[in-house]
């Protein structure tokens, strides 16, 4: 694997960097998500369970998002926490390991909060998604996300799950220890 430069997927703008781990590729998953330029960012449970032994405390939350044009609208099923935000991709990249057996996505983000009026009373809403984050926090700027999406809001009927680093970037951050970190944690579950 590469090493991850943040610097390459910041700009003025950038203020949420995600480093999504994709499954395995073999020869035959290669051809298909080739054949549908997809990329496939499920996990299997071994990530899960390395991941929830290491770090014991975590914050689990459950959502729902209404998503128009730009914004989407994003209710928290736990309690009665509602907000609205604007997710603009800035960069991503698809980066492969030497291995050629994982790799990682790297998405970063504009992202920006708005009052709740701002979403549109309509009906022509384009995606509703239902799901759950598993929030692992190992600091104020860096946190391990394992994010499980429903099939049609279905709770008990999992359509997949992902594991990404979330990092949340601010221009008065020391780069250089924050590049470090993310790298040695890419390193660590890259092959788990």
């Amino acid at each position: 694997m590469n090493i991850i430069n943040l610097t390459d997927f910041i700009t003025d703008d950038v203020n949420i960097i995600e480093i999504f781990f994709c499954k395995d590729i073999t020869a035959n998953t290669a051809n298909a998500a080739n054949a549908a330029n997809a990329i496939d960012v499920n996990i299997n449970s071994d990530i899960e369970s390395i991941i929830e032994k290491k770090y014991k405390k975590y914050k689990e939350e459950k959502y729902k998002s209404y998503h128009y044009k730009d914004k989407v609208y994003t209710y928290e099923l736990s309690n009665d926490n509602q907000y609205v935000i604007s997710k603009i991709m800035i960069i991503s990249k698809h980066d492969n390991c030497k291995s050629n057996k994982s790799s990682v996505l790297i998405l970063s983000y504009k992202i920006d909060k708005f009052p709740q009026y701002i979403f549109p009373c309509t009906n022509d809403i384009d995606n509703i998604s239902t799901y759950t984050i598993k929030e692992f926090k190992i600091n104020n700027r860096i946190s391990l996300m394992i994010r499980y999406d429903y099939l049609n809001g279905d709770d008990t009927n999992i359509l997949s799950k992902s594991f990404y680093i979330e990092y949340r970037h601010s221009p008065n951050v020391e780069i250089d220890k924050i590049n470090e970190y993310i790298n040695n944690l890419v390193a660590t579950y890259i092959n788990c």
